[in-house]
């Protein structure tokens, strides 16, 4: 497994725990109950250097959070186009408005055909 693999698998055991902990509510008893619908999509996208892979955690049909999961983009250019990107979507709920980011064209519509697969599996 390479460095990149490795850092998209920690970022999804992250986000994953991230989730489920802002799910538990830890009761008098020491019983944990999770609740709620939350879940975490992933989709698909090509990017400038390959394919994007993005985890967005969804419940009850709204966006809690998107993370880069994998991707083979120039981390110094993609990375910063991701954030802004992402942060936008989860900000507006959808793609819709979202701009691609100067200099990144190619990293920026990755990022967005991958969040808009994983939009479409909702």
């Amino acid at each position: 497994m390479d460095k990149q693999q490795t850092r998209g698998l920690l970022v999804l055991v992250l986000l994953t725990v991230v989730i489920l902990g802002s799910l538990t509510a830890v009761g008098g008893t020491d019983t944990v109950e999770v609740g709620g619908d939350a879940e975490v999509i992933t989709g698909t996208g090509e990017g400038y250097n390959g394919i994007i892979t993005v985890g967005m955690a969804v419940e009850d049909g709204a966006i809690l959070s998107i993370e880069v999961v994998e991707s083979e983009e120039t981390e110094g250019i993609a990375v910063p186009a991701f954030e802004k990107i992402t942060e936008a979507v989860v900000r507006n709920q959808s793609t819709d408005g979202v701009d691609m980011v100067s200099g990144a064209t190619g990293s920026s519509a990755g990022v967005m055909e991958a969040i808009e697969d994983a939009l479409s599996q909702m």
